[in-house]
Formats: C-alpha cells, structure tokens, sequence
C-alpha cells in the first residue's frame, strides 16, 4: 500500500528546471513592487498619456525585471524559459479547450451583467472610447503582452511550481498569480481561466510558443472586436 503511494513532491520530481522554489516567490515580490509603482504612477493622472504612449512598450518590458535577476543571479540559460520546437497538433488542442474556455467565460460575464457590475470587456471599450489613439494600447497588448506574459508566468513561474508542487499545483499557483497581476477584480475569473489553459499548453508542449500564439489570438481577437464596436456604435450596439 505504502509503495502506490504517490505524493505530490514524487511527482513533481520528474519537471526539472536549473532554479528553485524560492526564486519564484522572489519574482513574485519583485511583480508586486513593479505593480505597486504603476499604480503609484497611474493614480497621478498618468494612465491616459501612457495608454497612448510608446512608453508603454517600457512598461511592459518591465515585467522582465524579476526573470533578469534571478536568471542573472543563478547564472542560467535563457533557454530554460523554453523556446524549443513544439508539435502543432497541441495549438490545435489550445484552441479547441478555448472554446470551453469562452462558454465558462460568457457564464461569468453574464453573471457579472445581471449583477450590474461592469465586465472586463465593458471597462476596457470606455478606455479605448478615452484614447485620442489606441494604436500603442492595441500593439502592446496583442503583440508584447503574450510574448513577455508567457516567459513570466508559463516558462518561469509555471515550470517552477511544477517542479515544487506538481502539474496541478504549478498550474493553480500560476493561473492565480497571472489573474491577479492584472489587477483587475472583474476579470480574475476570466484570467484565470485563461491561464489555465495556457499552463496546460505548456505542460504539452514544454514551449512557451503554443501559449504566445494563443495568447496573442485572444488578445488581437479582444481588442478587434472592442475597436470594431468603437468605431461602429450604430451598428453594433452594446
């Protein structure tokens, strides 16, 4: 009986990555800090001027900060994130299990909306509908957030928690880490959702490209269609 016995730590054994548990929680503070400061910066009336600002660009990068310093500390590879080939066939997956992901996703906004509580989607249409431009929001969001998002929170944190707690325990940790970095109530539901299914993409692929790629299909998909609504009030009413 002792010997079937398999405990969570014996499984996490065979995910191995040249870091530690601990170098994890470390980013994660780092991310807190970073965050902290942004919204240090935006409760000073900045957030419109930066929303339409190449600035943005920086903004974003900073989210590398915490992967830098514990990469350039322990003397690690880059590689180890994971950018190595993947098979096509696990995109193919990924887009169907986002499907699921958006009927899960709809229940939630439809809640939120009987509720009268402002969705994700809403809050993000009243900042575009604010933006004399919203050409460096949209090119950010669709093009760096997935590329930097999935190295932090898939081929970092997400590799790491599964080498400490297994395939279910890194990809809770770091679907919940990923829901409320974005600092946003409405949408922690939704994201984390959303990064569950990326984790499970990595765990499939061990590549952080099948999670960018949909990653970055959800994001161009989001924001196409808020801009479309922007651009067309009359005939696509919300």
């Amino acid at each position: 009986m002792e010997q079937n016995r398999i405990t969570v730590n014996d499984e996490a054994q065979g995910y191995s990555v040249p870091w530690k548990p601990v170098d994890n929680w470390v980013a994660i503070f780092l991310l807190v800090l970073i965050n902290i400061a942004l919204l240090y910066f935006a409760s000073r009336g900045l957030g419109t001027q930066l929303a339409q600002s190449s600035a943005l660009i920086l903004i974003q990068l900073v989210y590398l900060i915490p992967v830098l310093a514990v990469f350039g500390y322990r003397r690690l590879n880059f590689k180890a994130i994971g950018f190595g080939k993947f098979d096509w066939n696990t995109l193919g997956l990924g887009c169907g299990l986002l499907i699921g992901s958006y009927v899960l996703i709809i229940i939630h906004n439809g809640i939120l909306t009987l509720l009268g509580v402002e969705t994700q989607g809403e809050e993000i249409l009243q900042i575009l509908n604010g933006l004399d431009s919203p050409v460096w929001l949209v090119v950010v969001g669709v093009l760096f957030a997935p590329i930097i998002e999935e190295i932090f929170f898939r081929g970092f944190l997400f590799q790491g928690f599964r080498q400490k707690y297994g395939l279910v325990g890194g990809a809770l940790i770091s679907s919940a880490v990923f829901a409320l970095g974005h600092l946003d109530p409405v949408a922690l539901i939704p994201t984390f959702i959303l990064g569950l299914l990326l984790a499970y993409m990595y765990h499939r692929s061990n590549s952080v490209w099948p999670g960018i790629i949909l990653h970055f299909l959800v994001n161009a998909f989001g924001f196409c269609s808020l801009y479309v609504i922007t651009q067309f009030p009359d005939l696509i009413p919300v």
